[in-house]
């Protein structure tokens, strides 16, 4: 990353596609007209008894910006709202008067039952919002199941009537849409009869009978306690097999801790790949618990315990437990359950996130909504030490105990008290020089980290040379004086826990070394440079939820058995703050057994940091001037590249540290090497290949330096090759990349055990 750079340019630089809400905030943005338009009031009519859809939506950050920024749009929502375009909002089962609405139309709506074209459908994922075409305004009912699913469609057409594209759709495609996820719907238009309207199935998008195809075309393994169903081309592999006896027993035996009689076995379904699982049920990760009560894997080794704990989840749903508990208290019950965490019986990791200071507070724990920079990987053992601390011996009984919260910030006082582990001896690898590449995730279901296509990817690129990526979650932060961050990992399309790992594990399969290197995003025109709190109680609040982020993506790291960590990138206005980067740091060592560093800017920033004496290796993102003039000469970079080799050189005697260059990298544009930081301008790939000519030859591969990444291949191919972006593969600078990356004279300082940290 860079010192600030234009918003768009830095969404471009580093997301082509984060998530819907922000995509269609950013298309309201650049489509917003340039003149006064007549005044608009879109009005959502929620009944009472549906309040909670009201609050929520009222409570979205999207909704809320659009309401700020839309001159002309009113936004109403509650009882009775009344507007130019109105959205009714009526959940299952409807009234008399909803049913009246639909008379001539082919919909029917009824408990438990959603009914379109004669078809029905019984998932609770599955919503409906209708425009009825006899209304004298533009009028839109919606109805379905749960609040979370209703809330977002009727985001989604509110976000089609305020005129933002979302998802990329043309806003005037369709009359009606059946959604279970967003890629998973049954959408038209109407078609006028003599009688009323129909469905015109011409021009109608049907994503379920594929869906179902390919679920039938599975193999089931019955068992007593679990149906395991999986695809043919895996389902008579022994390790299948023996997993399918694992979670039957293992199902069994939760079962009776409960207890819970098991009238039909929990159905599991073994999907062929994360992309299948996100398109099919709009969520990935090691499991998945859908609406209907089945469990979604997509198989590991490594993930049983995972696979362990979302079938308890879908036990204590089974049983009618979960409405009393929040989320991180239902969580924490079904790892009681299941008791396997990340390796480990649950309490094996209590003292450690005790000793690191990553406990939640009471209130975080008992909040009716997961906190938005919560870690699951840290806290929900620390639930499960709730539970377990209530009396009783069966789950039912101790969730009809749980202590209150003051008994719970007691149970926390206790466990913040556990002696500090002894650190199990490691032994490191050595690192060896790092060909790297700065592998950013493209922001599709389809091209993510966690899509097949990254094995694709890692072809290439191990065939231009490169023995190294880093990888690179993201956390939101709103502003760079807010003290808050939001994990950007709850969702198919952006960099999401399982995602990382997918990606590090298939990375280190192939041979390749993995930073990985954590980053935030700042909205606005800003960036992670920028951050700095207005006081000491908004610095208190920061640290604790950057130290979290940290620690969370720490703890996955370390389980991905990856090389290298980064604890931070480009944060120049805290690097004075000795005291919490000392901290961070032994939080990071108390989870993390690889390598550490921190990936510190070019601009005045690594040159600052206070604490490369407790790191392994001193990282830069490089980006370096070589020149001042967009008309310099070959000569004229050469001299430049030499001058800034010098001064690297010279940073790393005074450090004592080899350093990485954690990311180095010219856009193809003209002039790219005056300021490298940026894109954008006017296109060339002849000036791309020039810089980083200029500056691999004056490198080369010296002792004090250990590795470089370049700045960027992302996990698909992505479009338009003419973009005066970052991209080198495909353009003039790949072959300046892959001749850098050739045979060469490994460093010989090669390994953090030399290390003053170590």
């Amino acid at each position: 990353m860079r010192p600030p750079s234009p918003f768009l340019g830095f969404l471009s630089a580093h997301c082509s596609f984060l998530a819907p809400c922000i995509l269609s905030a950013l298309s309201l943005l650049l489509a917003a007209p340039a003149t006064a338009a007549e005044q608009r009031t879109i009005a959502i009519d929620i009944p009472v008894d549906a309040e909670a859809i009201a609050e929520a939506l009222r409570d979205d950050g999207w909704i809320r910006w659009l309401a700020d920024n839309k001159e002309d749009l009113d936004i109403i929502i509650g009882p009775a709202a009344e507007g130019d375009t109105e959205i009714l909002v009526r959940p299952l089962p409807i009234d008399d008067q909803v049913t009246t609405l639909l008379k001539d139309l082919p919909v029917r709506l009824s408990a438990g039952v959603l009914e379109l074209d004669g078809t029905a459908y019984r998932q609770p994922a599955q919503n409906l919002a209708i425009r009825l075409p006899r209304a004298e305004k533009t009028t839109w009912l919606i109805s379905g199941y749960g609040t979370e699913k209703v809330t977002d469609l009727a985001r989604f057409i509110l976000l089609k009537e305020a005129g933002v594209r979302s998802w990329g759709r043309d806003q005037a495609s369709f009359d009606y849409i059946l959604r279970e996820s967003p890629w998973i719907e049954r959408s038209g238009v109407w078609r006028a009869t003599e009688t009323g309207f129909a469905v015109d199935r011409d021009g109608e998008r049907n994503d379920f009978p594929a869906r179902d195809d390919y679920y039938s075309g599975m193999e089931t393994l019955a068992g007593k306690s679990v149906e395991l169903t999986a695809p043919k081309a895996i389902a008579s592999r022994p390790e299948i097999h023996r997993l399918a006896r694992d979670l039957d027993a293992a199902t069994a035996a939760m079962a009776k801790l409960i207890p819970l009689t098991l009238d039909r076995p929990v159905q599991v379904v073994i999907e062929s790949d994360h992309v299948t699982q996100g398109r099919y049920l709009g969520d990935i990760g090691e499991a998945v618990l859908a609406a209907d009560g089945t469990v979604h894997l997509v198989f590991h080794t490594d993930d049983t315990h995972a696979y362990l704990h979302r079938i308890a989840s879908a036990l204590i749903r089974r049983a009618k437990l979960e409405a009393t508990l929040s989320p991180w208290l239902l969580e924490g019950a079904a790892l009681w359950l299941s008791r396997q965490w990340f390796g480990q019986d649950f309490e094996a990791w209590l003292p450690r996130f005790a000793s690191a200071r990553l406990l939640p507070t009471a209130d975080q724990l008992t909040a009716n909504e997961r906190q938005a920079d919560g870690s699951g990987p840290l806290w929900v053992p620390v639930a499960a030490s709730l539970v377990d601390s209530a009396s009783g011996t069966s789950l039912r009984q101790k969730l009809a105990a749980l202590p209150d919260v003051r008994k719970t910030r007691a149970h926390l006082a206790r466990l913040a008290l556990l002696p500090t582990p002894t650190p199990a001896p490691t032994s490191r690898p050595e690192i060896p020089f790092l060909d790297g590449i700065s592998f950013a995730m493209l922001n599709r279901i389809d091209g993510g980290y966690h899509a097949p296509s990254v094995n694709k990817r890692l072809t290439h690129l191990a065939e231009l040379g490169a023995n190294a990526v880093s990888l690179m979650p993201f956390a939101y932060q709103p502003s760079p004086t807010e003290p808050s961050l939001r994990f950007s990992n709850n969702h198919p399309t952006s960099e999401t826990d399982i995602g990382v790992l997918f990606a590090a594990r298939q990375a280190q399969a192939a041979g390749f070394q993995v930073l990985w290197k954590p980053h935030i995003w700042i909205s606005g025109e800003s960036w992670p440079g920028d951050i700095a709190m207005p006081d000491e109680a908004s610095w208190a609040a920061w640290w604790d939820s950057y130290r979290r982020y940290i620690a969370h993506h720490a703890f996955l790291a370390d389980w991905a058995g990856c090389s290298l960590f980064s604890i931070g990138v480009e944060l120049g206005k805290t690097v004075e703050r000795e005291r919490e980067w000392q901290e961070l740091i032994a939080t990071v060592r108390l989870l993390y057994s690889g390598a550490v560093t921190y990936s510190g800017n070019w601009h005045g920033d690594y040159e600052r940091a206070p604490f490369w004496d407790r790191l392994d290796f001193v990282g830069v993102d490089a980006y370096f001037p070589l020149a001042d003039s967009e008309e310099a000469t070959p000569e004229a970079l050469a001299r430049g590249a030499r001058a800034l080799a010098d001064r690297l050189r010279k940073d790393s005697e005074r450090f004592g540290k080899p350093i990485i260059l954690t990311e180095i990298g010219y856009a193809a544009r003209t002039g790219a090497w005056v300021e490298p930081h940026r894109e954008g301008g006017d296109f060339s790939a002849e000036h791309q290949a020039l810089a980083y000519r200029a500056l691999f030859e004056a490198l080369g591969h010296p002792e004090w330096l250990q590795g470089i990444f370049a700045w960027k291949v992302f996990s698909a191919e992505r479009g338009n090759p003419d973009r005066p972006d970052f991209r080198f593969l495909g353009r003039t600078a790949e072959a300046e990349v892959r001749n850098y990356f050739s045979p060469h004279e490994p460093a010989t300082s090669q390994t953090p055990t030399r290390s003053t940290s170590q």
